[in-house]
């Protein structure tokens, strides 16, 4: 169910019966040959197809996130630390006052990763509330099928974010990209990285077959509707 899609008798109706909510994280940045789109069009697709099989509500995807060190490529939007969590809180404080008290954030952008904070900050505001923070690329199942075929998490706009119907947006290049150095990236300006990271591309194969990649994404799939299952114990 798509939030987007209901109005406010349909939202009050839903929390009658249940109190599950998925809230997608993206940003816009470079990602290679890709959509700058593809941190928010990847988890979103996955929430979407595992929110439809378990009837949960799937809320906007907030589709920018902290994304400083690509600033040199163009297309990129880069939302500060601060900004960027006091943004998050208060959309999660909202849904929480409305009665959603089973949060999952699924985050497609290592940048976001600071918000997993907010989940035992809003527990400790909000008694009974349980929130689960999870990254899609980093999901186990996920990340067996990734690493098998030789994938990365630091491939960033290769094969492992980059599916065919979803965020591929022109012609990919053949083969494999060399694995870029991400030693003190974090230490890097914007244009020291678009140095070192060329075409955007972190490295490994740029593009893998549909049937390979829909299979991925299904993995990828059965794991959030696991976690929507629960348990949602601590």
């Amino acid at each position: 169910m798509l939030l987007e899609q209901m109005n406010w008798m349909q939202v009050e109706q839903y929390l009658k019966k249940d109190d599950r909510l998925v809230l997608v994280l993206g940003s816009t940045e470079e990602h290679g040959y890709y959509s700058v789109a593809t941190d928010t069009q990847c988890p979103w697709e996955i929430a979407k197809a595992a929110c439809e099989q378990e009837n949960v509500v799937l809320a906007p995807a907030l589709p920018y996130g902290p994304s400083f060190g690509l600033m040199a490529y163009p297309g990129t939007v880069n939302i500060e630390y601060d900004t960027y969590l006091n943004l998050v809180e208060q959309i999660l404080q909202s849904f929480i006052q409305h009665g959603f008290r089973r949060i999952l954030i699924l985050n497609g952008h290592g940048g976001n990763k600071i918000a997993e904070r907010l989940a035992g900050i809003l527990r400790q505001k909000n008694p009974g509330v349980m929130i689960k923070f999870r990254s899609w690329y980093l999901l186990p199942s996920v990340l067996e099928f990734m690493e098998r075929l030789g994938g990365k998490e630091n491939h960033h706009g290769a094969w492992i974010e980059g599916f065919p119907w979803i965020n591929q947006v022109a012609p990919l290049p053949q083969g494999r990209k060399p694995d870029v150095d991400w030693t003190d990236y974090h230490s890097l300006t914007p244009r020291e990285i678009r140095e070192r990271l060329g075409d955007g591309t972190g490295g490994g194969e740029y593009a893998r077959d549909e049937k390979t990649m829909r299979e991925y994404f299904q993995v990828a799939v059965r794991d959030v509707v696991q976690i929507l299952r629960g348990p949602w114990d601590a």
